[in-house]
């Protein structure tokens, strides 16, 4: 960088996240810097050069920063170029047009709802989901219903972290993905990391507070009318809260815990310290790093261990019942969806694996 060149960064994004740490980033890259770097940054708004921005976080911190070199390691980490991400759907929806679904008064309804469905499950336990009570669940019919009912209530779940991310004015992205065995649709809120600790939770959560307003309403339904379908609703919103528990995956709750723990590459942080453990190779670590590491350890575990056992196994039951079956629409539909969610779900962890690869060259 040339001496007498005025640098700006006032593009950057720049939040407080803890005691002299700050997340900056350019909504597409989010790195943490001490409070000097801040003020850097914060001198650098286009009207100084280098030393000049450097005489001024002296005088006003009593640091000496190599601001010249402090920029060129911005450039390493890519934070200079501002992204250009091609405009999608949710690039239309305005922090207006859904600011009032995280409001005050929508948490209220939300509460009151939720009493209204606890009443009904003290008065009615009959409302409560259960396999036994879905009278069809040993049939084809159920496992397409199933399977139909959760893509749409997954979803559901997804526009809720859209609309959460739209009204704190971050871009989402929709897509498919992989988390170990499992094949899911995920909304990506990278810039999340430039708004305020607390408001980053809205995001997070979002997608279990859509879950939880379908339990609780279909709850109420049932207590005035026993529907299957409305009861198939409640029940899949209920498992996909529980899954988002197994934060040995990147969940919703995995994002909110590293969010607490202040850590944005949690997931990666635990898996360098156990890499070093491995090779007995001692690296400090913060105290979540450690803690999460081992849990970490644990539910991959758990979670080859349920594939092995649970779902390759109900996965050629089910095939074997739809091909006994054959002809008739519920079995061809049973063998159309598990061939195409299987496809679907080999590709792209196809895909990753050839990138991981690509990477580590």
């Amino acid at each position: 960088m040339v001496a007498d060149v005025r640098t700006d960064l006032s593009f950057l994004s720049v939040v407080a996240d803890g005691p002299d740490d700050y997340v900056i980033g350019n909504g597409e890259t989010f790195v943490n810097v001490p409070g000097v770097a801040a003020a850097v940054i914060a001198a650098l708004d286009g009207t100084r050069t280098a030393e000049e921005a450097r005489a001024r976080v002296l005088a006003e911190h009593g640091v000496d920063v190599d601001v010249a070199e402090f920029v060129t390691g911005l450039e390493g980490a890519g934070l200079l170029s501002r992204p250009r991400p091609r405009p999608n759907l949710w690039d239309r929806i305005r922090p207006g047009h859904v600011a009032w679904l995280f409001s005050r008064p929508a948490h209220a309804a939300l509460l009151l709802l939720t009493a209204a469905a606890v009443a009904a499950a003290v008065a009615e336990p009959r409302v409560m989901p259960g396999l036994s009570s879905l009278v069809w669940s040993d049939s084809l019919t159920f496992t397409v219903a199933f399977a139909v009912g959760s893509w749409i209530l997954v979803l559901v779940h997804e526009l809720g972290h859209i609309a959460a991310a739209r009204s704190l004015g971050v871009r989402a992205e929709l897509s498919l993905g992989t988390r170990l065995q499992f094949l899911v649709v995920q909304t990506r809120i990278t810039g999340i990391w430039g708004v305020p600790r607390r408001a980053r939770y809205r995001a997070h959560l979002a997608g279990m507070r859509a879950d939880w307003f379908v339990v609780c309403a279909g709850t109420c339904v049932l207590y005035a009318a026993d529907l299957p379908l409305v009861r198939l609703a409640v029940l899949i919103c209920l498992s996909q809260i529980a899954w988002q528990f197994l934060f040995f995956m990147r969940t919703d709750v995995y994002y909110a815990f590293a969010n607490a723990a202040g850590d944005k590459n949690l997931m990666a942080d635990a898996q360098a310290y156990l890499r070093a453990a491995l090779a007995r190779r001692p690296v400090p670590a913060r105290r979540s790093v450690r803690v999460y590491a081992w849990f970490l350890v644990v539910g991959r575990v758990l979670g080859l261990g349920f594939f092995a056992l649970y779902t390759v196994p109900i996965t050629v039951t089910l095939v074997r019942r739809a091909v006994a079956e054959l002809p008739g629409w519920p079995p061809v539909a049973a063998l159309a969806l598990l061939a195409a969610g299987w496809a679907v779900y080999l590709v792209l962890l196809g895909r990753r694996l050839v990138t991981s690869l690509r990477r580590g060259r």
